[in-house]
């Protein structure tokens, strides 16, 4: 009966023993690939290693990653804006972010690219699902939507790119200081816009 009731606790032990090690892999796979998050773009890793081998640190390839999605966020709700806006201040700004971030967009991906950094092509759930409320907007409530919108957006992407120019990268640091000034006078505009909607 002793012996019975030793091998019955020997194999309630290693149960709970390999139960414990699922658990434990388990933990460490939920763990990785919530910290994989930060650094998965398009499905595919990019690791700090990998910034770190091409010469650019980790904040470094998160600014441009940054940077990337907001440029992308730019043009589209330009184009909404010269679909749905009827104000011809509107429609000349937006035309302006299409040309200016662009460009800008161009520039990045080059530098992206040159540092082995992986950044995104399409815009995050929450953004592209803002961009599709924004397209069933029309008139005065599009326009103040989206005046207000780039006011927001590029006082937010200033304070990015001031982080930006502090990186010990030269080459982010140049890109950074001369986008750096076109978006400033983005945010200008943007706000002698806002006041003559008023």
């Amino acid at each position: 009966m002793k012996k019975i009731f030793f091998i019955a606790v020997a194999i309630s032990a290693a149960s709970a023993f390999q139960a414990c090690q699922t658990a434990d892999k388990k933990s460490a796979t939920t763990k990785d690939s919530v910290s994989g998050d930060t650094t998965m773009v398009n499905g595919t890793h990019t690791t700090g290693a990998e910034s770190t081998a091409s010469g650019l640190d980790e904040e470094g390839a998160t600014f441009l990653r940054k940077a990337a999605v907001g440029g992308i966020m730019e043009i589209e709700a330009a184009k909404v804006a010269l679909n749905n806006s009827s104000n011809t201040e509107i429609k000349s700004f937006a035309e302006m972010m299409i040309t200016d971030h662009s460009k800008a967009n161009k520039e990045l991906k080059e530098f992206a690219e040159a540092k082995r950094v992986i950044t995104p092509e399409a815009l995050p759930a929450e953004d592209q699902i803002h961009l599709d409320a924004m397209k069933k907007m029309k008139g005065a409530d599009f326009d103040k939507h989206y005046v207000d919108m780039m006011v927001n957006d590029h006082e937010k992407t200033v304070t990015l790119f001031q982080q930006g120019i502090q990186n010990r990268d030269a080459g982010l640091k140049t890109w950074a200081t001369n986008t750096l000034k076109v978006i400033e006078a983005h945010t200008v505009k943007a706000k002698e816009i806002a006041a003559n909607l008023k």
